[in-house]
């Protein structure tokens, strides 16, 4: 066991060692990355305690270390967000960014404090290139400001010999295994291993939505069967920044098919108490509901209903699954959440719902 633990603990810091050898931003350093951040400018209670934290500069060795320090010394509250303009810099510094990013709950944009107006909320456009392309993957929620750059390109190695060439295989490794971890797909590093290590390659917008590397405030639904020790459900799940979390659930009871909707309260439990208005969406559309229960838990709003055959039958053609709860259904806003992707998992949804239907 002892070999074990030593065998990985030199792998470790032969793969730190590896990272280090490598460097995927400019050419030409300009300057360490700079820490600034700027708390809300109304109250709490109007605005939120969000504040916005500004990345600017070259990712030095050192950045990761200041940008936490400058976290923890302000107590900056989680999904708070930080904005990145920068031309790259070293590859581990730029990785080690993004995990302490996810770490404290922040969500990601490109973009620069303009230093024309001394107001917040006035952000000018920025580019995010190579090792801040790796950092920007951090943020849970990841936007990205009209007019704003993307980029990516290979590694380029600080000493040009096989040794250093040869390891490049396993510095690939841990970059993808960094994208996986952050819900990204890992063609985002094909994309970049396609341009010369002194080129950059921009990705367009709906690349990166594609991609998933911009997600506009929602992570990717993921869809599961799961049980109790009573029966089978389907659970698709998803967190969201306007809705905190998203559970659609569906599940059998006495030949009944029975949806449980779970979405995040934001501290409103009375008004959706009282609320009369429910309904299924399904690709868009408005399919009005009677809920059976409602409760609320652990600040989750919990809600259930039994479904039609009509709405079955929609429920299995649709490709996007929501619930809303409004006061009436002719009210301009509504509680709840729309738009969830079934995607890959709709041979799991008609399993569920001929499983009812038995």
């Amino acid at each position: 066991m002892a070999k074990l633990v030593k065998a990985m603990v030199r792998r470790k810091i032969c793969a730190l060692a590896l990272l280090l050898a490598f460097q995927s931003g400019s050419a030409d350093a300009q300057s360490n990355m700079t820490v600034k951040g700027l708390p809300p400018e109304l109250p709490i209670e109007i605005a939120g305690n969000q504040w916005f934290v500004f990345l600017d500069g070259d990712i030095d060795p050192d950045a990761p270390q200041r940008f936490e320090r400058y976290v923890t010394q302000n107590r900056i509250p989680d999904r708070s967000v930080v904005y990145l303009n920068s031309p790259g810099g070293s590859l581990v510094a730029g990785i080690e960014l993004g995990r302490l990013i996810r770490k404290h709950g922040f969500s990601t944009d490109i973009g620069r404090k303009s230093p024309s107006s001394p107001k917040r909320f006035d952000i000018d456009e920025g580019g995010c290139y190579s090792a801040c392309a790796y950092a920007y993957l951090g943020g849970q929620f990841r936007y990205l400001k009209q007019g704003s750059r993307y980029g990516v390109h290979q590694f380029k190695s600080l000493r040009a010999d096989e040794r250093i060439e040869g390891a490049a295989q396993v510095v690939s490794a841990l970059a993808v295994e960094y994208i996986r971890s952050m819900d990204v797909d890992p063609d985002l590093f094909t994309l970049g291993t396609a341009a010369s290590p002194d080129g950059m390659h921009e990705i367009d917008k709906a690349t990166l939505e594609r991609l998933n590397v911009v997600n506009n405030g929602r992570t990717r639904p993921v869809w599961t069967i799961e049980s109790t020790d009573r029966q089978l459900y389907l659970k698709g799940e998803r967190t969201t920044e306007e809705s905190g979390i998203n559970k659609f659930i569906l599940y059998c009871e006495k030949r009944r098919t029975v949806l449980l909707a779970i979405f995040d309260a934001l501290r409103r439990d009375t008004e959706l108490k009282n609320m009369a208005a429910h309904s299924l969406l399904i690709d868009g559309q408005v399919y009005p509901l009677r809920p059976d229960t409602k409760r609320i838990q652990n600040g989750l709003f919990n809600v259930v209903y039994s479904l039609s055959q009509r709405e079955i039958g929609v429920l299995r053609k649709g490709e996007t699954v929501g619930v809303a709860i409004q006061a009436s259904h002719e009210a301009p806003v509504f509680f709840g959440f729309e738009g969830m992707s079934i995607g890959s998992g709709k041979p799991k949804l008609i399993g569920i719902l001929n499983q009812c239907a038995r």
